[in-house]
C-alpha cells in the first residue's frame, strides 16, 4: 500500500517525492552523479525520497554501485539508508534507483536492497545490465560510423592477403600431410627460438670438446603453423560484422518495462563486439603468416633444419621466385612439398596499416 499524510509523520529529513512517471531522464542521473561527487550527499538532490519503501516488488536500478565520497559529509558520516536506517549513518557504497509503484526515486544501499528485494533486485540488477549494454553498443555503432570507410579499405584489402596466405598453407597439408604440425610441435618447444650446438674449440678435464648451444635467431610462423589457423575465415567474420554495422540500429530508450528492441540491440551489438575485438588478433595472424613465408625466416629456418642436432635426416626449405620447395626427413616419414606463395603473402611493404581504432578498441575492451 502507498504511503497517505495520514501516516507520513516522519521527521523532517525524511522526504517523500512521487513526481517519476517514467524513468529519470539521462540529464537528471549526470546531475545527480555530480552532486555525489561535489557533496557525498545523495539523499539531498532534488526529488530524492528518503522515506523507506511501502512496497518489495518492483525496483529499477539506474546506476551501478556507486562509492560515495563520505569524506565531503558534516562529519565524514555514512549515507542513510531508506529501508533499515531513514535518519542514521548506514553504508558508503549505493546505487540510484527508481520504485515505480511509489512514482519515486532513492539512493539505496547495495547490500540492503540486495537484502530486502531478493529475486526482485536480481532480476533489476539484469534489467540494468542489459541496459547498459544497449548504451555501450549504440556508442560502439557511432564509432563505427565514423571510421566505417577506412575500415571497409582496411578489411578489404587484409582480406586479400588473409586469402592468399590461406591458399599457400593449404597447399602444405594438402602435399606435405603432417609436415605443418611436426614444425610447429618442433618450434613450438623453445617458442621459436632456433639453437645449434656450437664447437668452442676448446676440450674440458676430461678431454672432451666444449659444445654450447647457441641461439641463431627466432622462427617467425607459430600462429600459422598451430591447428586452428584460419585467417581468410576471420576476415569474412569481421566483413559480415562491417555489413551489419552499416545498418542502423533500432530506435532504443531505457525503459521500464524493457524497450522491445532490446534483444536486437544485444544481439547484433554482441555480433559486432566480438568481430571488432576479434580483428587485433586477426591482424596479428596476417602478420604472422606473411612473416613466416618471408625469405630470411624460410633461410633461418632452413639453416636450423640442416643441423646435426636436429630431428631431420634430410631438410630443404628454399623460396625460389613464387615457388617454396618443402623437403624432410624425419623418425615420422618423409614429407615433400611444392607450394606457390602468392606474391602478396611476401609482399609486406604493401601491407596496409590499420586504420585508427584506438576509440572504438576502448569501447569493446
Amino acid at each position: 500500500m502507498l504511503l497517505t499524510e495520514a501516516n507520513n509523520k516522519m521527521d523532517e529529513k525524511v522526504r517523500f517525492y512521487p513526481v517519476f512517471t517514467g524513468m529519470p531522464d539521462d540529464d537528471y542521473l549526470s546531475r545527480w552523479r555530480e552532486h555525489i561527487g561535489q557533496t557525498g550527499r545523495p539523499e539531498d538532490f532534488e526529488n530524492v525520497s528518503t522515506n523507506k519503501p511501502t512496497q518489495l516488488e518492483n525496483i529499477v536500478l539506474l546506476s551501478e554501485e556507486i562509492s560515495v565520497p563520505v569524506g565531503r559529509r558534516p562529519g565524514g558520516e555514512r549515507v542513510p539508508c531508506p529501508f533499515c536506517a531513514t535518519t542514521s549513518p548506514k553504508f558508503i557504497r549505493g546505487r540510484m534507483a527508481l520504485f515505480p509503484d511509489e512514482k519515486a526515486v532513492r539512493f539505496i544501499g547495495h547490500r540492503c536492497a540486495e537484502t530486502h528485494f531478493g529475486e526482485n533486485f536480481r532480476h533489476a540488477e539484469r534489467a540494468f545490465r542489459r541496459q547498459t549494454a544497449c548504451r555501450s553498443y549504440i556508442d560502439m555503432w557511432s564509432e563505427i560510423g565514423r571510421e566505417e570507410s577506412g575500415l571497409q579499405v582496411f578489411v578489404g584489402q587484409m582480406s586479400a592477403v588473409a586469402d592468399d596466405i590461406q591458399f599457400a598453407r593449404d597447399q602444405f597439408d594438402k602435399q606435405a600431410k603432417g609436415f605443418r604440425t611436426f614444425l610447429h610441435r618442433e618450434l613450438a618447444q623453445t617458442d621459436g627460438e632456433l639453437f645449434v650446438n656450437s664447437d668452442l674449440g676448446m676440450t674440458d678435464r676430461l678431454g672432451s670438446t666444449v659444445i654450447q648451444k647457441m641461439s641463431i635467431g627466432t622462427a617467425a610462423g607459430l600462429r600459422l603453423l598451430a591447428d586452428g589457423y584460419d585467417v581468410a575465415l576471420d576476415m569474412r567474420q569481421l566483413k559480415a560484422a562491417l555489413i551489419d554495422a552499416a545498418k542502423p540500429l533500432p530506435e532504443w530508450a531505457p525503459t521500464s518495462p524493457e524497450h522491445p528492441s532490446t534483444d536486437e540491440i544485444l544481439r547484433r551489438g554482441r555480433f559486432v563486439e566480438r568481430a571488432m575485438k576479434h580483428m587485433v588478433f586477426a591482424l596479428a595472424d596476417v602478420e604472422d603468416g606473411t612473416r613466416f613465408f618471408a625469405r630470411k625466416n624460410l633461410a633461418l629456418i632452413h639453416r636450423w633444419g640442416n643441423r646435426p642436432e636436429t630431428p631431420f635426416s634430410q631438410f630443404e626449405m628454399k623460396l625460389s621466385d613464387r615457388q617454396l620447395l618443402v623437403r624432410s626427413d624425419t623418425f615420422v616419414g618423409r614429407h615433400y612439398a611444392n607450394v606457390i606463395v602468392p606474391e602478396r603473402v611476401t609482399s609486406t611493404d604493401d601491407l596496409p596499416p590499420p586504420p585508427i581504432l584506438q576509440t572504438i578498441t576502448r569501447k569493446v575492451a
